[in-house]
C-alpha cells in the first residue's frame, strides 16, 4: 500500500508526461463535471487513424499479434448490414504506437460471413495465425492461416446446430493449443431446426475440432444465451475457467470453473439470480491471484435493479465489494485492466446513452474518476469495452467498438497518459 507522500511524488512525475498528451479537434459538447477529485484523474489521447469510422462494428472484436512482429493487431468481424464488399473479416495491423494500417485478406468466398465475434490463435498447432468467428444465425467458423493474409476453411468438427455471436480463445484442456468457448445466441427464427442452446466448447487440433456442449445435464441449460463470454482464473488453479454476461434470468449461470481437461462445472454463490447480465469482465482486485467478477445487472419492473456490481472470488463464494458503483442506469459493455499503474485494475463501462466511464478502487471504494480525451458525445450503443496495452509502457489502453441507429459507429482506440 503506498503512503500519500509517495502517492504525491509519483503523480508529481506523472504530471511531466502531460505535455505528449494530444486532442481531438472535432468541435465536442461537454459532460457536466462529475463530483471527484482530480487527482487521481486519467488523461486519454486517441489513436485510432487508420481503423473504421462508421459503420455498425457489432458484437466483438479481438486482438492477437498476426504477422509476429510483436505488436498486437485488432480484427473484427463483418459490419452488420454492411455493404457486400464487407462480408468478411477485417484486421488491421498495429505498430506499436497506436497506428492502424488494413491487412488484405485472401480468405475462402464460400462462409456467409456477417457481423459476431472474432478470436484469433494458432488453433491447430502450427505456429501461424489461424481465426475463429461467431457468425450471427450462422454458427461456428474456422479459418486456417498460411501467412500473409491467406486463409483456408478449417471448420471441420465445428457443430452445425449451434448458432453463437460471442465466442473466446484459451487453452481449455493445457496441450499447448489454443481452444475456443461460445455461448449461444437469441433465437431469431433462421435456423431450422432451433439451434442447441447453452455453451460449447471446441477444442483445437491439427486435424480439426472435437466440440462438447458444457452442462448440458444442468436444469435450464437449454435455455441460454447471451452476447459475451469472457475467460480467466477463477479459482487461481491455473486453468482457464469462463464468464457468461447470462441474458436468460432463469439460466443465470454466470461463473464456470475449468479443469484443465476442457470440461467446466458451474460455480455462483454468492451471485444474485434471476437476473439479466448484460455484460461480464475478469479483474483480480484484491491481489489474492484469483480474478474477480465484475458485473452490469439488471432487473423487471420500475422498481428493478440496474447496477454495476464487482464479486470478489472466494474459495466457496462470491463475496460483494460494490460500495461506490453506479446503483442506477445500465452498463452495456464492462471491462477491466489497469490504466494507471498501480497494479489494481480500474473498470471501464459503456452506459446505455454511449458513455464511456472509469472507475477505480481506493481503499475498499470504488469512485468515477474525471477524464479528459474520451468521447464526450454520446456514442448511441457501445457494443463491448476492452483494456489492452497497445503502446507497450506499461498501462492498459481503452478500446471499444460502437454501433449507432442511424449507421454510425466504428472503433475507438484511446491510449492512457496517467497524471
Amino acid at each position: 500500500m503506498r503512503t500519500k507522500t509517495s502517492i504525491f511524488f509519483i503523480l508529481l512525475f506523472s504530471a511531466s508526461l502531460a505535455g505528449l498528451t494530444a486532442c481531438n479537434n472535432e468541435p465536442q459538447q461537454k459532460e457536466p463535471d462529475r463530483q471527484v477529485s482530480d487527482r487521481n484523474g486519467l488523461d486519454f489521447v486517441e489513436s485510432s487513424a487508420g481503423l473504421p469510422n462508421s459503420g455498425k462494428w457489432r458484437h466483438g472484436i479481438c486482438f492477437y499479434d498476426m504477422n509476429r512482429d510483436g505488436n498486437l493487431d485488432i480484427l473484427a468481424p463483418p459490419p452488420r448490414l454492411g455493404p457486400e464488399s464487407d462480408r468478411k473479416p477485417f484486421v488491421w495491423l498495429g505498430n506499436g504506437k497506436g497506428e492502424w494500417s488494413s491487412l488484405a485478406l485472401d480468405v475462402p468466398g464460400n462462409i456467409p460471413y456477417d457481423y459476431g465475434d472474432i478470436a484469433a490463435a494458432d488453433f491447430n498447432g502450427d505456429g501461424i495465425p489461424d481465426m475463429a468467428l461467431a457468425i450471427h444465425t450462422v454458427g461456428l467458423r474456422g479459418l486456417r492461416g498460411a501467412g500473409k493474409g491467406k486463409f483456408s476453411d478449417f471448420s471441420i468438427g465445428l457443430p452445425s446446430d449451434f448458432s453463437s455471436r460471442a465466442l473466446v480463445a484459451a487453452d481449455f484442456n493445457n496441450d499447448g493449443i489454443v481452444d475456443i468457448a461460445a455461448v449461444s445466441e437469441g433465437n431469431f427464427g433462421k435456423m431450422k431446426p432451433a439451434p442447441r442452446k447453452g455453451i460449447t466448447v471446441c477444442l483445437g487440433s491439427s486435424t480439426g475440432w472435437k466440440c462438447r456442449p458444457v452442462g448440458e445435464k444442468i436444469e435450464m441449460m437449454n435455455t441460454l444465451y447471451a452476447d459475451r463470454i469472457i475467460t480467466g482464473d477463477v479459482n487461481g488453479d491455473g486453468n482457464a475457467d469462463l464468464g457468461i454476461a447470462s441474458l436468460q434470468h432463469m439460466a443465470d449461470y454466470i461463473v464456470w470453473l475449468g479443469d484443465g481437461k476442457g470440461d467446466f462445472a458451474p460455480f455462483n454463490h454468492g451471485l444474485p439470480t434471476e437476473l439479466h447480465y448484460p455484460s461480464v469482465a475478469f479483474g483480480d482486485f484484491d491481489g489474492d491471484g484469483r480474478d474477480d467478477l465484475i458485473a452490469s445487472m439488471t432487473g423487471f419492473g420500475k422498481d428493478g435493479i440496474e447496477a454495476l456490481k464487482v464479486f470478489l472470488s472466494r474459495e466457496d463464494s462470491f463475496k460483494e465489494m460494490s460500495k461506490g458503483l453506479p446503483e442506477h442506469g445500465v452498463f452495456k459493455a464492462v471491462s477491466a485492466g489497469d490504466l494507471n499503474g498501480d497494479s489494481v485494475p480500474e473498470i471501464v463501462g459503456g452506459t446505455s446513452q454511449g458513455r464511456v466511464k472509469v472507475f477505480s478502487l481506493k481503499d475498499g471504494v470504488w469512485k468515477e474518476i474525471t477524464t479528459s480525451g474520451l468521447p464526450d458525445i454520446p456514442l448511441d450503443r457501445i457494443y463491448n469495452t476492452y483494456c489492452v496495452d497497445v503502446n507497450h509502457d506499461g498501462v492498459k489502453d481503452i478500446i471499444f467498438n460502437y454501433a449507432s441507429r442511424n449507421g454510425a459507429g466504428g472503433i475507438r482506440v484511446f491510449l492512457t497518459v496517467p497524471r
